[in-house]
């Protein structure tokens, strides 16, 4: 009889053993993930998400889930499974969901826009001259040049019949009232680009009381494309508000024509609008615009951005 007991014993305390470990291996798995988390980081670093571009996602803590099932979702039908960390290029724009799911149970997800670019860049690809076409004589008019590739500027302004500056953006004052015929020689055009301008003589009275209308501007831009980056995604009505408010004030209704060249990489206005929509100032980034400069105040044709990331 006490045999039987002490068998008895045993094989209990060995299935409370077994029960244990049981519990102990398998709770984890299945115990509430509270930091599951992860990024998004794009190849080329304009800070949009781009087809044919290469994006890289990363889980926050990748160490935590080494014995887990991981599997990516990219909204699109494609999944990847058992990789912490991947990356993945889409080959179509448009908006997307990506779930990052964990052992089939713990989910997060991310909406990201991917943006279509190259018909933009190929309009783009021609050689354009930027600037003011009326000016008084003695004022500082800037004019710019803006096409992929261009290394090599030769300003001819018109006026002293000689090339006046080799640099990208130039600076030239005229002396002397009437219509002038601006050239630009590149190493990417065959002949040179023209643009008009209109000279007027000094006007003093309005001399003695300048007004920077193109620093106004500038200024006011600025603001506007700070205020699209601060918003939530889910304020539209601040984005649309902004964003009409450019179109429509400075570019004569034809946004969808504006250069915006942001720390170097071109976008289009409505591209880059969305991209500080959609992707910018969220999580741990926050997006500053720096400083805005715009080719003249009269139908913009291009605007130039500084902008910078802010770790939080």
């Amino acid at each position: 009889m006490k045999n039987n007991k002490k068998i008895t014993g045993i094989i209990i305390l060995i299935i409370l053993i077994i029960m244990a470990v049981i519990i102990a291996v398998w709770m984890p798995f299945r115990s509430k993930i509270s930091n599951l988390d992860f990024n998004i980081f794009d190849a080329n670093h304009n800070y949009h998400f781009e087809t044919g571009e290469r994006l890289d996602f990363i889980i926050s803590d990748s160490v935590s889930y080494l014995n887990r099932k991981v599997l990516w979702h990219f909204g699109n039908g494609d999944v990847i499974e058992d990789a912490k960390n991947v990356n993945y290029t889409y080959n179509q724009p448009g908006r997307y969901k990506i779930t990052l799911s964990i052992d089939d149970q713990f989910n997060i997800s991310k909406d990201i826009e991917v943006l279509q670019l190259s018909t933009f860049v190929a309009y783009d690809s021609i050689v354009k001259i930027g600037g003011s076409d009326i000016g008084f004589v003695n004022e500082e008019l800037v004019f710019s040049s803006f096409s992929p590739g261009v290394t090599q500027w030769k300003w001819e302004f018109g006026e002293s019949g000689m090339i006046d500056s080799e640099e990208s953006q130039a600076i030239y004052v005229y002396k002397t009232p009437g219509i002038y015929t601006v050239k630009l020689k590149t190493n990417m055009n065959k002949y040179p680009a023209k643009f008009r301008v209109e000279i007027f003589p000094q006007f003093n009275v309005i001399m003695e009381e300048p007004i920077d209308s193109i620093g106004i501007a500038q200024n006011d831009i600025k603001k506007r494309f700070q205020a699209i980056a601060n918003a939530t995604i889910s304020n539209k009505k601040v984005y649309y508000q902004n964003f009409n408010h450019i179109k429509n004030k400075y570019t004569c209704n034809n946004g969808e024509k504006v250069t915006v060249v942001v720390n170097g990489k071109y976008n289009d206005l409505y591209s880059y609008c969305q991209g500080l929509h959609f992707l910018e100032g969220r999580g741990v980034k926050t997006v500053t615009i720096d400083d805005v400069k715009i080719d003249t105040i009269h139908c913009v044709k291009r605007i130039e951005v500084i902008q910078s990331i802010i770790q939080k």
